[in-house]
Order: C-alpha cells, then structure tokens, then sequence
C-alpha cells in the first residue's frame, strides 16, 4: 500500500483561506497606513514652513487643508487638528492631529486605525 503524499483538497482549502483572509487585512489597512504617512509627511513639512513664519491659527489651517487635499489625506478633517497658540497668542506653537479610520472588513466587523501626530514648532528641528 502507498503512503500519500502532498496535501488535500481540504488541506489546499484551508492553506487559501488562510491566505484569502491576510490578504483582505492587508488590503484594508495598507491604505491606511499610506495616508498616516502622508499625514506625517506634511506635517514635518509645514514645521519647517511655521518655523520660518509667524501664522495665524486659521492661515495654518488653510494650509493643511490644502495640503492635505492635494495629498489625497481624506480622513483627516478640520475637526481633527487642534492649533495651540504660541507666546503671543498670535502664531501657532504646536499642532495636533488625531484621528480615526474605519474600514468595513465583513459583515458588522471593522478594522478601525486610530492615528495621533504632533508637531512642536517651538522645539529645535534638530528633534
């Protein structure tokens, strides 16, 4: 009598279940992770441009926003950036960014990412 060798159709359908289910994860949470960074990524850039520039709390804004749409950030709305005001109560000292993702999995389950960021404009860019 010969042994059997390899796997099972049962054993092949667990294997791409296995796999299917990874891959939807993935699917969903690469996304949104790539839009963090890019959150991240304007962010470090407007420090620099706030450092150089004395703005008021809605010129910052305004400028997020543009930069944030053409970033393709989509998430990230004007109800999620608070701007603390600086010594004068004129420019802005720090920014802070918090926000949620929901992304539908299956059924009523959802992967939800919660993502906070802060820059300090204050503090040396050497940081």
């Amino acid at each position: 009598m010969k042994k059997q060798r390899g796997m099972t159709l049962i054993g092949w359908a667990v294997v791409l279940g296995i796999i299917a289910f990874f891959a939807t994860v993935a699917m969903r949470l690469i996304p949104m992770y790539q839009e963090y960074f890019s959150v991240v990524q304007i962010m470090e850039s407007m420090k620099v441009e706030l450092k150089e520039n004395s703005l008021t709390k809605q010129q910052v804004k305004v400028l997020f926003e543009k930069r944030f749409d053409t970033g393709y950030v989509f998430n990230v709305k004007s109800d999620n950036m608070e701007f603390i005001p600086g010594r004068d109560n004129y420019s802005v000292k720090k920014v802070v960014i918090d926000y949620e993702v929901r992304e539908p999995f299956i059924a009523q389950i959802s992967l939800v990412g919660h993502f906070h960021e802060e820059i300090d404009v204050e503090e040396p860019l050497g940081k």
